[in-house]
């Protein structure tokens, strides 16, 4: 193909303009614990921090930030690192403020297509209540008050008779996986309390849910 001077007045802005939009999504996605997204260029990452630019000022200071407070970081390649950080002995520190009296839920929804679009619908009966209206494929935090022993039940068109009953503690922290279960002609939803290594895998794979969808 021979180029004449029109055709290379167009065709050298659109080439600069499809590289600067592939520099644009070249960019590391920093999920932290909170639900906070940093757009990021992840420089350095050691047993105890990592080290990055914010992608708004790549000509700016070299950021240090606490891997205690990273739930996961998603790559400019597509791969994925989850921040597996346990505490250890001596690096604890009391529960104070508004979390003191309180758990922290971790809900998720592994995707399944022959789910739907339906939520999942995650309460207690006492006290008689709706936590989070869960969408396919997400994940959702949240910080629950209710102490001691609650009862938990779900469901998607219909409550499953099935109860969850759980002691919870302040100061804790819960991974509750809830999956649909088709039962006849019924479309059921199940929770299951799984161990945080094998939540934060799963939950990788999935999108944070921000709102309970639940009218307050």
């Amino acid at each position: 193909m021979v180029f004449t001077k029109n055709m290379m007045k167009v065709f050298f802005p659109l080439l600069l303009v499809l590289c600067t939009v592939n520099l644009l999504g070249a960019q590391d996605i920093i999920l932290m614990k909170n639900g906070d997204e940093i757009e990021a260029k992840v420089d350095e990452i050691s047993s105890t921090e990592i080290k990055y630019w914010r992608m708004d000022n790549l000509d700016g200071p070299l950021y240090t930030m606490k891997k205690s407070g990273i739930f996961m970081i998603k790559y400019a390649n597509g791969t994925k690192d989850v921040f597996n950080t346990e505490s250890t002995a001596g690096s604890e520190r009391p529960v104070t403020g508004s979390s003191a009296g309180s758990a922290k839920f971790y809900f998720y929804r592994p995707r399944k297509i022959s789910s739907g679009s339906a939520k999942i619908i995650v309460g207690t009966s006492v006290p008689d209540e709706v936590v989070i209206k869960l969408k396919n494929g997400s994940w959702y935090q949240t910080d629950y008050e209710h102490l001691g022993e609650r009862f938990f039940v779900a469901g998607v068109y219909s409550l499953n008779p099935e109860v969850y009953t759980l002691d919870v503690q302040a100061g804790e922290t819960y991974y509750v996986r809830c999956t649909v279960l088709s039962k006849g002609f019924k479309v059921m939803a199940e929770l299951e309390m799984v161990d945080k290594t094998l939540a934060l895998r799963e939950m990788a794979l999935l999108k944070e849910q921000t709102r309970s969808y639940v009218d307050r």
